[in-house]
């Protein structure tokens, strides 16, 4: 296999002088670079299935495949060499590959890559494509950066430098086989979307997306069956009941079949912890599942764990539990993650959850919390977010998000938002995915289309007018329809919209 994989490179293979010429050239102008280390953490680089071995018999297709993974080229100056660059020689025990930077702009798209599996996952599914299926681990060492300390990150760029790295990062589409194994459909209430691509943002336009929307929203999951024991058991006592029977009229409703569903495990979780004298652990896991179930990435997880509308939890008891259990396994993700969504905002809250993803990755798919990483992935990025107000970082950790679950509702929507600073054609194309993605009654849909307003009207509201007209009367239409329980969208974002709205009302139409 190995051979006929060699000999279709040999024959693909471009001239090696053209690229020696091309890299001579551009040699003078280096501005930074790095080593990528990749190698099979279970056998010698040069022994049967190690990455070296294959290297020595497929040189072309091994470098074209890091090359793909790695590489990113400017559209607009396509006549420019890849920044950041892939070097040409590589060492064969554990293949370590010079990644080159000609601007710190190529150096940011690297680092965003690199946050999380991102790259891992990348270069695993681009040598599967040229034949090395065993297994890799990848690192990074030996960092050469102007007047920056090295393995240390060096400061963002400006704004523009952030538009370009969000582009890129834009462009990435994970391939089935390098997309990381998801929660299974379902799992959520809301199906799996077979058009979503993973990565931070779909490729097609907003105007492709916005006639599918016209056409009609992806099929939904059929309604459950209320069979009269769902119906009884949805009537039973608990701290949540008020809110259950609330939701009962609109069981057809893809999102009340899920918050239903999160009532259900934060329930159980509570039931388990009080009746147990928060002496046994098993009801935290249940809490965790309902608080994704509902998509609660903030620090607001305080009042639905301790609040006495909601499951008004004893908080000095769970923390007293939390401690005991990590104090007996450090390594328990259940515990590290209830403890690290607790924290308000700030780094120790960044680090709590990152040291949360940095254990589940270790222990992989037979940890608990594994299915619910595009979760975590997503609180770590609202939490980056908040604490500094920098779009890269955050929308790395969305990246990373999307990769383990391509159509996370929450994901997409933050994505959309933390786009807006950067770059206004992103931010929509984003929002028009996002909606294009949620069921109809998703509370983030009225304002995704409230946005949309805004974001058209920052453009030339008479050229959108139109759309503008179309998406306000949406946003409306989707507030008044909000299932009960969801709070109307707030003044600070409809106010804002209906500005918008009323300046394109009084111009002539074109």
């Amino acid at each position: 296999m190995a051979e006929q994989v060699g000999q279709a490179g040999q024959a693909a293979a471009q001239p090696a002088l053209e690229v020696l010429a091309e890299f001579g050239k551009e040699a003078a102008k280096v501005w930074g670079r790095v080593n990528i280390r990749i190698n099979n953490p279970w056998v010698a680089a040069i022994g049967i299935g190690g990455i070296g071995a294959f290297y020595l018999a497929n040189r072309y297709l091994t470098m074209k495949a890091i090359r793909q993974a790695v590489e990113r080229r400017d559209p607009d100056n396509p006549d420019q060499p890849a920044d950041p660059q892939v070097g040409l020689e590589a060492e064969v025990d554990s293949l370590l590959v010079p990644v080159i930077f000609y601007s710190q702009l190529g150096y940011q798209y690297f680092t965003s890559i690199l946050n999380g599996p991102f790259l891992k996952a990348c270069l695993q599914t681009e040598l599967e494509k040229v034949g090395y299926k065993e297994p890799i681990d990848v690192s990074v060492e030996k960092w050469e950066l102007p007047n920056l300390p090295e393995g240390r990150a060096g400061p963002l760029m400006g704004m523009m430098g952030e538009e370009r790295v969000l582009g890129w990062l834009a462009e990435l589409q994970i391939s089935e086989k390098a997309s990381i194994p998801s929660t299974a459909a379902g799992d959520s209430g809301i199906p799996e979307d077979a058009s979503s691509v993973a990565g931070v943002s779909t490729v097609a336009s907003w105007e492709d997306l916005e006639e599918k929307a016209e056409r009609g929203r992806l099929p939904q999951q059929p309604p459950a069956q209320v069979t009269p024991t769902a119906q009884q058991a949805e009537l039973q006592e608990g701290p949540l009941k008020g809110r259950r029977v609330r939701l009962l009229q609109h069981k057809d409703s893809p999102t009340a079949q899920t918050w239903l569903k999160a009532f259900s495990c934060l329930e159980r979780g509570e039931a388990m912890l009080t009746r147990g004298g928060y002496q046994q652990g098993e009801g935290v896991e249940h809490l965790l599942e309902g608080l994704v179930l509902i998509e609660i990435v903030t620090f607001g997880v305080n009042t639905f764990l301790y609040d006495q509308s909601w499951l008004h939890l004893d908080k000095s008891k769970l923390n007293q539990l939390t401690s005991t259990q990590l104090q007996a396994n450090p390594d328990s993700t259940t515990y590290l993650l209830i403890q690290a969504l607790q924290l308000p905002y700030g780094h120790s809250r960044q680090q709590a959850i990152n040291h949360g993803i940095d254990v589940i990755l270790q222990h992989g798919e037979t940890d608990p919390m594994y299915k619910h990483l595009a979760h975590i992935y997503c609180a770590l990025g609202f939490t980056i977010w908040e604490t500094t107000i920098q779009p890269a970082p955050a929308l790395s950790a969305y990246a990373s998000a999307l990769m383990h679950k391509s159509d996370h509702l929450l994901t997409l929507f933050f994505t959309a938002v933390c786009s807006m600073g950067v770059s206004v054609p992103q931010a929509i194309r984003q929002f028009h995915h996002f909606i294009h993605t949620a069921p109809a009654d998703h509370p983030w849909v009225p304002w995704a289309y409230y946005h949309l307003v805004i974001l058209y009207g920052q453009q030339d509201p008479s050229v959108h007018r139109d759309r503008i007209l179309h998406h306000y009367s949406m946003a409306q239409q989707a507030d008044r329809n909000r299932l009960p329980g969801f709070n109307p969208v707030p003044s600070g974002l409809t106010d804002p919209a209906r500005r918008v709205y009323e300046q394109v009302m009084v111009q002539p139409h074109k």
